[in-house]
């Protein structure tokens, strides 16, 4: 498996780099195109570093990276500073394998070219770009071109004011123990020959990480730039003084960077991020940032984000009654009250399935959103867009609403697309400030691709899923496909029910351990049950819900005629829309039902109370439910409840207000009947029902225990993008190639938007928005300007 494993780690690495090479093409042209030419080999090389270092998780500590950029006070010909009219320089390295290319991809230079050897030319991409970056080709093979080339690099290193690099041993060398082959003299005669200093750079020996044979690991490697050695007033005489005493230089300082590692607390941070555990690292790295950031104006520090209470989750076996389930919600938000309060984090929430569709998962969101508003977050929904709703719009209390232009495919849906999809969420997530991302459904696809791009931005991922899937079916495994590749990074899962859990945990394959039980929720003051609305000489069923197969519309088509057969009295109210609407008005008209079987259609969120309350019984025919919310609005609303024993529908009330039937025609005929006969009988107490669901479920319940999973995923320690793809090749050799081919472009094309609109022009948007400060309002508003009480009334 380790042999396998170099193998493919040593193909990712090779592919990269002709993929680079390829691209390094164009970049040539673009830089010559705009009087850039001299610049070609940095942009390459730092494009390269941000791809592949990242992708193979390698990392540098560098010390001294001044010295390659400021050549200022060190005489002769090549004083000056590197980004501004160029200087010039011998710079020489150490040379262990083509792997070097990472550690040149992290310190190469503006104004700087490379001596290779002619062969190089041949190699498609490669060859062309180092032909259009102006490296210096030598023929080793004949003496006398060697010569020529060198010379002619001289003259062109005091005329262009450039520096070249070069690799004084000539060919690779790579052993375990730290040494180098002896130097060949050019590097020095062109030196002195050009009268600039010499700046050896020395890279840590890598053969604990990369052997050629059986390792490519990922780790850190120290890499250190000696201070320039002046030229001035030296002869071709001085050249194997100058070539020994180099040589020397670099050998023990490779010696003690290859030796016993200091301690953490002795060596300085790499860059200002990773000083700190709770960051995503970065691959820009200095022991003097300071004087880097003055040669190449460095990208500005991110934002650092507060220390975080660490909650750690209860394990609970699994349970099916309703006792068990609030007997959870008590134990995971017993302590909470005793514990220092952590800081408040600005949240995402990304769903395909959000207002202005009603639905569970709909409500689920905008419900939750409110109250981490109500208790101090900062709370934004991305979704996508619809006819009448695009760009961005607010919601009652003040929900900042993103509708993104893409238009759903089916069923409120969007098609996966992966890099278009970036760009809006990078800006977003950047001007809002973005600390956690909460992706909600199965079927989203933003959420999927919001979790995977959130480790770009340093950001958290917690998912929650509202639905059970099967495995065996086509959907379902294509389905759990993209769950599983979306979640392999994620920090932390919610589930709506035990049920619901065990389902996403096998179909993800997830560590248990981070996923918890979180029952959805509902406002019951919006619910109130209302019997007078009730017409008493009918007994109405009341049916809403999305109109498709899974919602058991069929059962549904099945039964109602053969209950209105059976009682008279009967009649149902049908609200939603979908694709089976049809099927219900063929059934209306073939059994002759329309005064008996009225079809509402869409029904707005504020008018569901309205359609509940003219009914005593909720029907909910779902073939899959993993948690159900409309039942217990029915419930809140006073109606007796019928619905099929399937996912964590057991789970939501005591068996004395609900009637379960398997999910088939017959059974749901026998289980409304008894429902009919209950009502028929007064054995169902509208106001009592209403009572008993306040008491089990409010949506303040579920935000305190959500901010139990935000803790504890905020505390999550971040992985590297080498860690992520060993994640993700688990998922096998072939979805989880196609993934890590997935990542691997998305981070370049994640730094090109980096360049292209950089962080600091990105504008942050201010929020000055207080629950209290909006509630003060709509008292204000309420209140008539003419009524004495008013500021009594205000102050309370």
């Amino acid at each position: 498996m380790a042999h396998i494993l170099f193998q493919f780690r040593l193909a990712l690495y090779t592919i990269t780099l002709l993929s680079v090479s390829f691209l390094a093409v164009f970049i040539g042209l673009i830089c010559t195109l705009v009087g850039h030419r001299l610049n070609t080999n940095y942009f390459v090389a730092r494009t390269f570093w941000h791809v592949a270092g990242p992708i193979m998780g390698w990392k540098f500590v560098v010390e001294g990276e001044e010295h390659l950029w400021n050549m200022e006070g060190t005489g002769g010909e090549g004083e000056g500073q590197a980004s501004k009219k160029g200087r010039s320089a011998v710079m020489v390295g150490n040379h262990q394998s083509f792997v070097d290319i990472l550690y040149l991809g992290r310190i190469f230079p503006k104004h700087a070219a490379i001596m290779a050897k002619k062969s190089i030319k041949i190699i498609p991409g490669l060859g062309w770009f180092m032909m259009l970056s102006g490296t210096v080709f030598i023929n080793r093979s004949n003496n006398k071109s060697a010569v020529a080339s060198m010379t002619q690099a001289g003259e062109d290193m005091k005329r262009k004011r450039i520096s070249l690099w070069i690799f004084p041993e000539g060919t690779r060398h790579m052993s375990p123990e730290p040494d180098l082959l002896p130097f060949k003299k050019g590097a020095f005669y062109l030196a002195v020959q050009s009268g600039v200093p010499v700046v050896p750079v020395v890279c840590q020996n890598y053969q604990h990480l990369f052997d050629g044979k059986t390792r490519f690991r990922r780790g850190t490697l120290r890499i250190k730039v000696l201070p320039p050695i002046p030229t001035t007033g030296l002869t071709a005489a001085d050249v194997p003084d100058l070539m020994n005493k180099t040589r020397d230089l670099m050998l023990a300082t490779l010696q003690e960077l290859s030796g016993p590692p200091t301690p953490p607390s002795q060596v300085n941070s790499p860059a200002p991020l990773l000083s700190h555990s709770d960051r995503v690292g970065t691959y820009h790295t200095s022991n003097d940032e300071a004087a880097v950031e003055a040669a190449v104006d460095a990208e500005e520090a991110e934002r650092e984000p507060a220390d975080y209470v660490s909650v750690q989750p209860s394990r609970k076996s699994e349970r099916n009654s309703v006792s068990a389930l609030e007997e959870q919600v008590a134990n995971e938000t017993g302590g909470k009250k005793n514990q220092r309060k952590s800081k408040r984090i600005a949240i995402a929430m990304v769903s395909d399935f959000f207002l202005p569709v009603v639905g569970g998962v709909e409500g689920h969101i905008y419900s939750l959103s409110v109250e981490l508003m109500r208790r101090g977050y900062k709370v934004i929904v991305i979704t996508h867009s619809h006819p009448q709703r695009t760009g961005i719009r607010y919601l009652s209390p003040g929900l900042k609403v993103y509708h993104l232009p893409y238009l759903p495919i089916a069923s409120s849906a969007t098609l996966p697309n992966f890099l278009l999809f970036l760009p809006y969420f990078r800006h977003i997530i950047l001007s809002e400030q973005i600390d956690l991302i909460h992706g909600h459904g199965s079927l989203s696809s933003l959420a999927h691709e919001a979790i995977i791009h959130a480790p770009l931005m340093g950001v958290k991922s917690v998912f929650t899923d509202h639905s059970l899937f099967g495995f065996g079916d086509a959907v379902g495994v294509l389905t759990n496909k993209l769950l599983g590749g979306a979640l392999r990074c994620v920090d932390g899962v919610i589930c709506v029910s035990n049920t619901g859990r065990e389902n996403t945990v096998l179909r993800a394959q997830l560590d248990p351990s981070i996923v918890s039980v979180i029952p959805n929720a509902l406002v019951p003051d919006k619910f109130q049950p209302d019997p007078s609305r009730a017409d008493p000489n009918y007994i109405t069923i009341v049916v809403i819900s999305r109109l498709v197969y899974r919602k058991g519309i069929d059962l549904l088509v099945a039964s109602a005629p053969h209950i209105c057969d059976l009682f008279p009295e009967v009649r149902f109210a049908v609200g939603g829309d979908g694709p089976k609407m049809v099927e219900l008005e063929q059934m209306r008209e073939k059994y002759q039902l329309q005064d008996r079987i009225e079809l509402l259609g869409s029904v707005k969120p504020s008018d569901v109370r309205d359609v509940l309350t003219r009914g005593q019984i909720y029907l909910n025919n779902s073939l899959t439910e993993a948690f159900g919310i409309s039942i217990i609005e029915a419930a809140s609303a006073g109606l007796f409840v019928v619905a099929t024993k399937v996912g964590g529908v057991s789970e939501i009330l005591p068996e004395d207000m609900i009637e379960f039937a398997r999910a088939d025609e017959d059974d749901v005929i026998r289980a409304l009947t008894h429902a009919i006969h209950t009502i028929k009988a007064g054995r169902h107490d509208p106001l009592e029902a209403h009572n008993r669901v306040r008491g089990m479920y409010s949506w303040s319940g579920v935000a305190e225990r959500t901010e139990i999973v935000y803790d504890r995923a905020m505390k999550t320690p971040p992985r590297d993008t080498s860690e992520r793809l060993k994640r993700y090749l688990a998922l096998g050799p072939v979805y989880g190639i196609i993934l890590c081919c997935i990542i691997a472009i998305e981070h370049y094309f994640f730094w090109f938007l980096e360049w292209y609109d950089p962080r600091d022009r990105i504008e942050i948007v201010g929020s000055d928005w207080h629950m209290r400060r909006f509630e003060q309002v709509v008292r204000d508003e309420k209140v008539p300007r003419n009524d004495p009480t008013a500021a009594d009334i205000g102050d309370q």
